[in-house]
């Protein structure tokens, strides 16, 4: 299948959609705007396929990014400040501005001021025309095309940006049909999931490193299941309270008391045949395969699995002839009801990656309808999933870079932290000895915006040019700009990220009705979580952080284990780790993570390992209770700019909360390694920091 010419995808322009508002209003000129990408993804290709129009295999025009950065002002304030700028200029800038000045006044009647939300509800409702003029070499106008575009989406990731794309209003219908599966219009005005369909719809733009026709027919679907662990726990929940002027508010308060944790086993997971990674189609050029080492996340329409290397079928004989079923004839019925001959499953995955079930009452009102309404429009599209990434080992080789957030919550002296540093001490001090490395240091950092390519040829092509002045004295800057880095926590350990699954045999085990909570690869373990992973060495200790990571609470404390059935059904790459979910608290201790692609930073680094061992018995898990705010949306555009708005506001609240909770942690160490630690003050920093870890992740 061709997704699209280009390696990089089909550029389109980034406009800001204050400056566009001021053009359309006559009160500016020109808007701004960057040049950005329309990627690879199963989007683009539907796009291609119908109609979009792609200038010299490159760029289009039929889809712009909108940025709402900004609003505009009104013309007393954009009089005020260019009248201040040509007050404070002089020489040819001055004459600029006097004629800039004499524009704005021209325009008097012309300016409309309005917010950044008050615009994103104007071009969401009525949508936006976009003037492209060619000029002749004399400046003159050679012609002109207006495009009228609407909304169509935003990804996840943009809203915190405010980033929307639009789309020339002729492709509209056909897009927003498919992207929706045809759901979009069929919601009411009552309670619309607007939130889930903003989230879901847009799986299918993500971009692609390659493709895979799986016939839909092939994937078992399981409904997950939940384990649950009592442990001691910090609760995060939300109380009212009132303020100095008498108004109910909200505050977050923290309960310390043993509770049940719940773990989602397979969450956002599936098992994947191992054959079936091996003709995988590039995104770039159909006639190459992408490498798959041990894990692809897959999307198509409201679906998003990672799918781990599995030796599905083998499972099913051995099960087969331990059991005595005939291997050819028996079959396992899904969640559905559909049954499944073992011979034909090539995915096992459950209900947490079809996102689509959040809108089974549009289709068709039961699980069965919807399931069959879902394996109609995916054939619809061949049944090719898109495969947005592939797991791959640290470009550091060996190590992996902390965090200062990381080294910042670790319980440990300044003689730990040295021992913590030690590899990036020693690789300094190589640097400073020896120009060979330094020369693999200069390949290893080079952009296309420095000068490090260029000295390492100079120095290979010459070894003598490492004792000229111009080396020694850039070598000098080049270390010194790296032990700066490396002081800001980003110092580097023996580890790497893994990307995480969840009690992979347990989900065979499921598949074919077994007693997954007696899985014997990975067990219940005290004061410490099994792990399985290649990385690292059977009984090895493991310290591991998820990001975002604020708190010692959320240091997780592995036992790597290994076992025949994971080595002889699993072929996983070193760069995933499966952990046990059954009767532990990883989830909830990673920051609420899940399976469908989320990693963590793991290493066997001594004084880490130690540090997290610590912290799993004294730093209780955070459990978020938090409840969600209940906002009702309607299925109208003004709706939609209001949840994005919502949302967009949220980008500044996530950094704000990291920083403090920073904070908070110095504050809290300093506090307990002080000659006379206040127990009242401690309790405070510690709840602070907790709460803003939750935050955080919002």
């Amino acid at each position: 299948m061709v997704i699209i010419i280009s390696e990089f995808g089909i550029k389109i322009k980034n406009i800001s959609a204050g400056t566009l508002y001021d053009v359309n209003l006559g009160t500016r000129d020109y808007f701004s705007y960057t040049e950005a990408m329309l990627n690879n993804s199963l989007f683009s290709a539907f796009l291609i396929k119908n109609g979009l129009n792609v200038y010299k295999g490159e760029s289009t025009r039929d889809i712009i990014c909108l940025d709402f950065d900004f609003g505009t002002r009104s013309y007393e304030d954009e009089h005020k400040r260019i009248e201040q700028l040509y007050k404070n200029s002089d020489g040819e800038l001055k004459e600029r501005l006097k004629y800039t000045l004499e524009k704005v006044e021209n325009n008097k009647d012309l300016y409309d001021e309005k917010k950044r939300e008050q615009i994103r509800d104007k071009f969401y409702n009525e949508g936006v025309d976009v003037t492209y003029k060619t000029k002749n070499k004399d400046g003159s106008i050679k012609s002109e095309e207006t495009i009228h575009y609407e909304m169509l989406f935003r990804t996840s990731a943009k809203a915190k940006f405010g980033q929307v794309i639009f789309i020339n209003s002729d492709l509209y219908k056909a897009a927003y049909e498919w992207l929706t599966i045809g759901l979009g219009k069929l919601m009411t005005d009552d309670n619309a999931k607007i939130v889930e369909m903003s989230a879901y719809a847009p799986l299918t733009t993500s971009t692609i490193v390659g493709t895979k026709y799986i016939p839909v027919e092939d994937i078992l679907i399981l409904r997950d299941q939940d384990s649950f662990f009592k442990t001691m726990a910090n609760i995060v929940r939300a109380e009212d309270y009132i303020d100095s002027k008498g108004r109910i508010g909200k505050k977050c308060v923290v309960d310390k008391k043993v509770t049940e944790v719940k773990n989602t086993l397979w969450d956002g997971m599936g098992l994947i045949e191992a054959d079936y990674f091996k003709d995988c189609r590039n995104a770039y050029n159909p006639e190459w395969t992408v490498k798959i080492n041990g894990m692809a996340l897959m999307r198509h329409h409201l679906f998003k699995m990672c799918g781990f290397k599995s030796h599905i079928q083998l499972f099913f004989k051995d099960w087969c002839k331990k059991t005595g079923n005939d291997y050819e004839t028996y079959q396992v019925q899904d969640m559905f009801g559909h049954w499944h001959y073992l011979k034909d499953i090539k995915i096992i995955t459950t209900d947490n990656a079809i996102k689509w079930k959040k809108f089974k009452d549009l289709m068709g009102g039961s699980l069965e309808s919807a399931y069959e309404y879902w394996c109609n429009k995916v054939n619809e599209d061949g049944s090719v999933f898109g495969i947005v990434k592939t797991d791959h080992p640290s470009k550091l080789g060996e190590y992996q870079q902390l965090s200062y957030q990381m080294v910042n919550t670790l319980p440990c002296t300044k003689d730990d932290v040295r021992d913590i540093a030690s590899t990036s001490i020693e690789y300094v001090e190589l640097l400073k000895q020896d120009n060979n490395e330094f020369e693999k240091f200069l390949r290893k950092n080079a952009n296309e915006v420095n000068h490090y390519e260029m000295m390492a040829d100079l120095y290979d092509h010459n070894h003598e040019f490492g004792n000229s002045t111009f080396f020694r004295h850039e070598k000098s800057k080049i270390i010194s700009a790296y032990v700066h880095k490396l002081r800001k926590g980003k110092i580097v350990v023996n580890g790497d990220n893994l990307t995480t699954c969840g009690n992979p045999y347990a989900l065979l085990l499921y598949s074919v009705g077994e007693d997954f909570t007696k899985d014997p690869t990975l067990k219940s373990e005290n004061s410490v979580i099994q792990c399985y992973t290649t990385r690292f060495q059977h009984d090895e200790h493991l310290c591991a952080f998820r990001n975002p990571h604020n708190s010692p609470n959320n240091i997780c404390y592995f036992h790597n284990v290994y076992s025949n059935e994971m080595e002889k059904y699993f072929e996983f790459s070193k760069n995933i780790i499966a952990v046990n979910n059954i009767e532990t608290d990883f989830q909830a201790r990673s920051n609420g993570s899940d399976h469908d692609s989320d990693f963590v930073l793991a290493t066997n680094q001594p004084t880490m390992v130690k540090c997290a061992a610590y912290c799993y018995k004294h730093y209780p898990t955070i459990v978020n209770d938090l409840k969600e705010s209940g906002v009702i949306y309607k299925n109208n555009k003004s709706e939609y700019a209001r949840m994005d708005n919502t949302f967009s506001k949220s980008r500044i609240g996530i950094g704000y909360s990291s920083n403090l909770a920073q904070l908070a942690m110095t504050y809290y160490w300093s506090e307990l390694q002080s000659d006379n630690p206040d127990p009242k003050r401690l309790d405070e920093l510690s709840d602070n920091f907790v709460i803003l870890s939750v935050l955080a992740c919002y």
